[in-house]
C-alpha cells in the first residue's frame, strides 16, 4: 500500500479502525452498565418481595394483637362492673350489720 502512494488511503484505514475500536470500546462499556442495571434491578425486586412477604407475615401478627386488645377490654369493662357490684354489696352489706 505504502509504496504505490496510497498512503492516504492506508492512513483513512487506520483512522476508521481506530474510530470502529473506540467504538466497539463505548458499546462494551455501555453492555457493561446495562448489566450492571440489570443486576440492581434484580436485587430491589428480590428486596420488594422480601419486604411483602414480611408484611403479609406481620399482617396476621396485628390481627391476633388487635383481637387480643379487644378481648382484653372486654375482660376490663367486665372487671369494672364486677368491682362495683362488690362495692354495691359490701355497702349493702355494712348497712344491715
Amino acid at each position: 500500500m505504502l509504496e504505490g502512494g496510497n498512503s492516504a488511503v492506508f492512513s483513512a484505514g487506520i483512522m476508521e479502525s481506530k474510530m470502529t475500536q473506540q467504538a466497539l470500546n463505548e458499546i462494551e462499556a455501555r453492555h457493561k452498565d446495562i448489566m450492571r442495571l440489570e443486576s440492581s434491578i434484580k436485587e430491589l425486586h428480590d428486596m420488594f418481595v422480601d419486604i411483602a412477604m414480611l408484611v403479609e407475615n406481620q399482617g396476621g401478627m396485628i390481627d391476633r394483637i388487635e383481637s387480643n386488645m379487644d378481648q382484653s377490654v372486654g375482660f376490663v369493662e367486665r372487671a369494672v362492673a364486677d368491682t362495683k357490684k362488690a362495692a354495691k354489696f359490701q355497702q349493702e352489706a355494712r348497712r344491715v350489720s
